[in-house]
């Protein structure tokens, strides 16, 4: 399955310090592009706590949030590409996991789009989130269909690069019997998971959908932690 055409001395360590500084701007990008926003969001869902209700306000903060968060998450798609691509040498599949970031960062220069053009329309996105969650993004389509439009093409695309993350990791940890990495990677295969869930129930309703979100924030946090320590481990630091 690989192809091993190393120099001597050639261990594969430049990877993983491209995916140490991937791990630490995906973990910035998790907290800005998916903990604050579910959890800002989370405490609006559940009225009967009473701190924030769905206004311009909260819906111009969840979008710099994302903004932000994109962005972060952007570049560590791109510098754990980087890392994939100095070890794609050992193994072709590290290849395919370059190709499938190339991907994901499309699909979140995307999500920047729907973000920004969130943030100049946040009163008439206001009806659409008080509304049902099943007629929300039928809503936002009529309003805003460019705005739907991207964010739904772009959750995609960056969905797939999460893959590419996914496979790189997984075949990262394994080549340096780092199992931290390997966790890390399947961390991020559960958060992959976990995001279809209410993604999906948005286009088509169904019960419960809220609840596996609630471990989103924790998995963006714990999946990028565990590749962070796992690569300075690796790396003697």
């Amino acid at each position: 399955m690989g192809t091993d055409r190393t120099s001597p001395g050639d261990d594969g360590s430049e990877g993983v310090r491209w995916f140490r500084v991937g791990a630490v701007l995906g973990l910035a990008g998790g907290v800005f592009g998916l903990l604050l926003p579910i959890s800002v969001n989370l405490i609006a869902f559940y009225t009967a706590v009473g701190f924030l209700t769905v206004n311009a306000t909260l819906i111009g903060l969840t979008s710099i949030f994302v903004l932000l968060g994109a962005i972060l998450l952007a570049v560590s798609f791109t510098f754990y590409r980087f890392g994939f691509g100095a070890l794609r040498k050992f193994d072709r599949w590290f290849l395919t996991a370059s190709i499938l970031c190339n991907i994901g960062s499309v699909g979140l220069l995307l999500i920047l789009l729907g973000a920004a053009l969130a943030l100049v329309s946040s009163p008439s996105l206001v009806q659409c989130i008080q509304g049902a969650p099943s007629s929300a993004l039928t809503c936002v389509q009529t309003i805003q269909p460019l705005t739907a439009y991207s964010v739904v093409l772009g959750f995609w695309l960056a969905w797939v690069g999460g893959l590419g993350i996914v496979v790189g990791l997984v075949l990262g940890g394994r080549r340096h019997r780092e199992m931290r990495l390997v966790a890390g990677g399947a961390t991020y295969a559960v958060l992959l998971l976990v995001l279809i869930d209410p993604f999906v129930a948005v286009l088509f309703p169904i019960g419960g959908w809220q609840y596996p979100l609630l471990t989103v924030p924790v998995l963006a946090v714990v999946a990028p932690a565990l590749v962070l320590v796992g690569s300075h481990r690796t790396l003697g630091g």
